[in-house]
């Protein structure tokens, strides 16, 4: 499903920056639940969520003529949502962070409605001790990697970090996962599906 969205979205890219409007709309349409949770993970006011996401396609609707050829376009519009959203917090005074990196990253127990049955208050309880022993930068790689399907490169490139330090994170990551839930493989798959 993921990859026949990417595919999606790179020739949706391409077809929209040859001037295609109805390539546009369906781009929006394809990509902005994702982005709209993206965003959410920063930030908790939903309407300037949904503002910078319309911001965001304004600009790029008028810059299309200039945008470069992607292969994962998802991974430009992330990168290109957080920074909108640093400088609209900065501009509207609303944060004293000074870099993108001690931007806050919120992970939420997220139910998958489509499941039999919802998980006990234990697997919600084991979740949020995950997700206290891991940092926001932490957080941020692994919903990248094993929810936005993005490989280390577009985590590296979109983080500012090197390819290595994105394996690294992973790593020690997904160990204090392991750890805290026993390796239970279940559980973790668990967890990974509703870092949502």
């Amino acid at each position: 499903m993921i990859l026949q969205n990417t595919r999606n979205e790179t020739a949706l890219w391409k077809l929209f920056r040859e001037g295609d409007e109805q390539a546009f709309s369906m781009l929006f349409e394809l990509t902005s639940d994702r982005l709209y949770r993206y965003g959410t993970k920063f930030v908790k006011d939903e309407e300037l969520v949904k503002d910078c996401i319309q911001e965001l396609f304004i600009k790029l609707y008028e810059n299309r003529h200039q945008l470069p050829a992607l292969s994962n376009p998802l991974f430009y519009l992330f990168g290109s949502l957080k920074n909108l959203l640093i400088d609209t917090l900065r501009h509207n005074q609303r944060m004293v962070y000074l870099s993108p990196e001690e931007l806050p990253f919120h992970a939420q127990f997220v139910f998958n409605q489509e499941d039999d049955e919802e998980p006990d208050d234990n697997v919600k309880a084991r979740f949020e001790e995950v997700m206290a022993l891991l940092s926001d930068r932490q957080k941020e790689v692994i919903y990248l990697h094993f929810q936005a399907d993005m490989t280390y490169e577009e985590i590296s490139k979109l983080l500012g970090i090197n390819n290595q330090s994105v394996r690294n994170i992973i790593y020690r990551a997904m160990e204090k996962v392991r750890t805290c839930l026993n390796l239970d493989t279940v559980l973790i798959a668990l967890f990974i599906n509703m870092l949502n």
